[in-house]
């Protein structure tokens, strides 16, 4: 019986060989877990009773830290503690104002915040950075023993940037994003970070009009929904090698 396969270079020095382009497409089959029906939910049970580094915390503005629905407010719901990193100073000077456990910290940087979490959330935030890699060592770095990192990013495949690009002939994505970050990107990406990808799953729109409910029930139905099309966001679930942990 021959080892298992590590790394894609050990089939080939050519990224496009058959082999490894197989050898990739069966180690996502193994690692996605489908569509998440509901973000929010999904996210709190990730968090519960954990302790938490929230990575990116300032979404554009401080306005929208008086929304429930912000991630950082959701996480410290459900966390039994939470820290929050991000570099923009003055909205998390005002945030710490308002009893916020934030900090202003480079997350692509060699910091150390001292602190050891079970669970890091990178929300949103790895397609604005200029070192994805950096970013996620920056995580691997503050990991407690077998604890996990939640990493959501943009899907460049859903279908309304498809059809963005069919209607204006180009597609115009978010002023600050500088990459994006597909299932494949993931697994190089983390594998120079000294992670891998347990798991990913899709995230589509879970809200919209009565149509829109109805044609998700009828490509459910024919079992088109699940093509990643149909998702605005990859959730990639990253640990250490040596360490899987067990999060459902």
């Amino acid at each position: 019986m021959s080892a298992p396969i590590s790394h894609w270079r050990e089939l080939s020095a050519d990224p496009n060989d058959p082999r490894v382009r197989q050898y990739l497409r069966e180690q996502l089959r193994a690692a996605r877990r489908g569509h998440i029906r509901e973000t929010e939910t999904f996210l709190k049970e990730f968090v519960r009773d954990q302790s938490v580094l929230d990575i990116g915390v300032v979404a554009h503005t401080i306005a929208q830290a008086d929304d429930p629905r912000w991630r950082h407010n959701l996480i410290r719901d459900a966390a039994s503690s939470v820290v929050g990193v991000d570099i923009l100073e003055e909205p998390v000077m005002q945030l710490r104002a308002r009893g916020y456990d934030i900090r202003v910290v480079d997350a692509t940087s060699a910091a150390d915040l001292g602190q050891r979490f079970s669970r890091i959330v990178i929300g949103d935030v790895i397609e604005h950075v200029d070192n994805p890699v950096a970013l996620l060592r920056f995580a691997m770095r503050h990991l407690a023993p077998h604890g996990c990192v939640l990493c959501s990013t943009p899907n460049p495949f859903h279908l309304g940037s498809v059809w963005s690009v069919l209607r204006e002939g180009t597609f115009i994505a978010n002023a600050e994003h500088v990459s994006w970050i597909t299932p494949t990107m993931i697994l190089e990406l983390a594998q120079r970070a000294g992670l891998r990808l347990s798991r990913y799953w899709t995230a589509p729109k879970t809200r919209g009009t009565l149509l829109r409910k109805v044609s998700v029930k009828a490509l459910a139905f024919t079992g088109i929904w699940d093509c990643e099309l149909f998702s605005r966001t990859f959730v990639y679930l990253l640990e250490r090698d040596e360490h899987p942990d067990g999060v459902g």
